[in-house]
């Protein structure tokens, strides 16, 4: 029914049929089929598109993983993790970077829906129509790291990481739990003496590095930190100089010893056989966490699966020669294949939820030789469910562990279609398309407070829900050019549309071929 976020062509629209001057065409027609006439729809599309419309101008797909720093700006584990590098080091304006980056995307989207429509009575028509989908995504990925300052953490590359790491941190707690004893026991002149604030302060200090660099290395929540700067790097050194200073302090002047460790970074930028495709799926570390986002790896990907049934009742008002008129209404079954939370980029084939739609079919001819079809179609749908990885929508890559099942309120819908038609000769015509769409936003949020708790212990942050409504209205324009031809016994057409305007976070610049086949038979 409504049109799939980021990719559909819209709903299906019928190729209509008829006895001259009337002419088969792309917008769903006012006409029915005769009382006792069985008329089958064939009506395959493909929708083709390697950009999108955003706010800040036509997009490629691959554009959140390319360009010379690919990091923070849509990876949140990196953004993170470059906040933590920040506080860490003292550098407050440094950036996090795996290198440069180029991601190619081409989508295609494969409709057939099937359709068959009965002629109640001359005036009353029923129609189901069976949508079957395949979408095709192809994708590839170059990183280039010359200019890159992250690499692998070693919990993956290393099997004595984990050893290191937990003396580091056991030496480093056991120095800060001393020097807070001593502090609480009246050491340095305390409490009230100038020794005492600077003891206070690098207490605090030390805390508050620890608790940075225990989310810096193990990640937060059980969301495990895929990449960290590389040892030799200017975050890397100015870390270990911040450590080794605070090591210092605490030893000269406070005479606290033990703590002498240096803390374990990225040896290199990512390479074989941990590199950016491994964390891409996700790699176990030494500690058994996996680190990595989940994801089925970047290649040709193909889906079947059967979109949501359509059940029409068309009942025509008007029909004269020169107008007519016909109102619908038709209802969507949950009927279609639910899609993967697995897949990188991939387009939805189904919304799986029942809704209604609202349809005002109009046909005007001129002077026996022009024809000019308007749809004016609005709809919903109902509540139900989508399984999502919560994150803002500007978020590429995104921890499996964020994933949940949310309770989804889909945005409602208005369109119109307009064919004009000249009819070359009483069985051919062309002529051009004009669609409009606009949806407004979906709503998500979680199904029980227990749902919203356990992400957040899980991500070590709250997150709300509504985060996902950002960039789920949207709105197109598209244009095209038809042919068609109606024969005594076959009728047909062929259209190709082309998405000229889009607003909202991300509208496919999509190309739409459909080839339209019609065949009516009268029932015994």
């Amino acid at each position: 029914m409504r049109a799939t976020r980021l990719l559909t062509p819209g709903l299906a629209l019928v190729l209509g049929c008829a006895a001259p001057p009337l002419v088969a065409q792309t917008v769903e027609r006012a006409d029915t089929p005769k009382s006792g006439v069985l008329r089958l729809t064939f009506d395959p599309r493909i929708v083709t598109w390697d950009e999108a419309f955003t706010p800040t101008g036509l997009a490629s797909l691959g554009a959140p993983l390319t360009g010379d720093t690919v990091g923070a700006a849509h990876i949140p584990l990196v953004a993170q993790m470059q906040q933590d590098v920040r506080a860490a080091s003292g550098l407050p304006n440094w950036i996090a970077n795996l290198g440069a980056g180029l991601l190619s995307v081409y989508q295609e989207k494969r409709i057939t829906p099937i359709g068959a429509e009965l002629g109640i009575t001359d005036r009353l028509s029923l129609a189901v129509t069976l949508p079957i989908v395949r979408v095709a995504t192809r994708s590839a990925f170059q990183l280039s790291q010359t200019n890159a300052n992250l690499g692998a953490n070693p919990l993956v590359t290393s099997s004595a990481a984990l050893q290191q790491y937990a003396s580091f941190f056991g030496h480093f707690a056991t120095a800060l739990t001393q020097l807070k004893d001593s502090v609480a026991n009246g050491s340095y002149g305390c409490p009230g003496s100038p020794m005492c604030t600077q003891a206070q302060a690098l207490l605090a200090q030390g805390l508050s590095l620890e608790t940075t660099l225990e989310r810096l290395i193990y990640g937060g929540g059980s969301v495990a930190n895929p990449f960290l700067p590389i040892a030799a790097s200017l975050a890397g050194q100015q870390i270990d100089t911040t450590v080794a200073h605070l090591e210092q302090q605490l030893q000269g002047t406070y005479h606290v010893p033990g703590f002498t460790d240096t803390l374990l970074l990225a040896a290199d930028t990512l390479a074989a056989p941990v590199g950016f495709d491994t964390f891409l799926q996700g790699a176990v570390g030494a500690n058994g966490a996996v680190f990595g986002f989940g994801y089925n790896p970047l290649r040709n990907t193909y889906r079947y699966g059967l979109g949501d049934v359509t059940v029409e009742a068309k009942y025509r008002v008007v029909r004269n020669s020169v107008y007519a008129l016909a109102l619908g209404v038709v209802a969507q079954l949950p009927t279609g294949t639910r899609d993967s939370t697995l897949e990188l980029i991939g387009a939805p084939i189904a919304d799986h939820v029942f809704g209604l739609e609202g349809r005002v079919l109009q046909e005007l001819t001129l002077a026996r030789r022009i024809w000019l079809n308007i749809a004016v179609r609005a709809g919903m749908e109902r509540p139900g469910t989508q399984a999502r990885r919560v994150a803002p929508f500007d978020a590429f890559l995104v921890p499996y562990e964020a994933t949940t099942e949310l309770a989804w309120t889909p945005g409602n819908y208005i369109a119109l279609d307009c064919a004009p038609l000249y009819r070359l000769t009483p069985e051919f015509a062309a002529g051009f398309t004009v669609g409009y769409y606009s949806k407004a936003a979906d709503h998500y949020s979680y199904q029980t407070a227990a749902d919203s708790t356990t992400l957040a212990t899980t991500l070590g942050v709250p997150i709300p829900a509504a985060v996902l409504d950002q960039g789920t209205s949207e709105r197109w324009v598209r244009l095209g050019a038809a042919i068609t031809y109606v024969g005594p016994v076959l009728e047909g057409g062929f259209t190709v549309e082309r998405t000229v305007s889009g607003a909202g976070a991300q509208v496919p610049a999509a190309t739409v071929f459909r080839l339209v086949l019609r065949l009516s038979r009268k029932l015994s």
